[in-house]
């Protein structure tokens, strides 16, 4: 009986880990001075070139430095790793008191995207962070990865019990 709330225990304690990242100021999570060790032209040369516009600004080692320009993917790959998880573990206790996977499927899906929302929201409210329609589409699609990871692995697992 207590295993099977495990996972919505788990679903609850990643999304008080994702309300407490979203509680820090940009400062308080910035990474950039440990990244100051690639502001030098070798890797000004290698990243000259590679610009796209994110929310409206450019991104570039240019107008971010490369300390920046890096610090940009690792916060979105931590995006997309946070939502990875929560989509997984959301799926998981949508299928487990939802019978019906279509509708656990889609649960689950409106689960993320609704959180990503709420997520987005609540940084409007903390200092120095920027609110953007475009992580809640990161945010989404990194919980769409978990929930199909979480689909493959069980087909998977289910094909090849013997």
């Amino acid at each position: 009986m207590i295993r099977s709330y495990i996972v919505p225990v788990l679903l609850i304690s990643w999304a008080m880990v994702i309300f407490f990242f979203s509680s820090q100021t940009y400062e308080e999570q910035s990474i950039t001075p440990f990244l100051t060790k690639f502001n030098t032209p070798y890797w000004y040369d290698k990243l000259n070139g590679f610009s796209f516009i994110y929310g409206g600004v450019e991104v570039s080692a240019q107008t971010a430095g490369v300390n920046g320009f890096l610090e940009f993917f690792l916060r979105k790959g931590a995006h997309l790793f946070i939502f990875f998880v929560f989509g997984l573990l959301t799926y998981r206790v949508w299928c487990r008191f939802v019978k019906n996977p279509v509708l656990s499927f889609s649960g689950a899906l409106l689960c993320v995207l609704f959180y990503a929302s709420a997520d987005e929201l609540h940084q409007k409210l903390t200092g120095g962070r920027t609110p953007l329609w475009q992580d809640v589409v990161l945010d989404t699609f990194g919980g769409l990865l978990g929930i199909f990871c979480f689909l493959f692995f069980y087909r998977w697992r289910r094909l090849h019990r013997i």
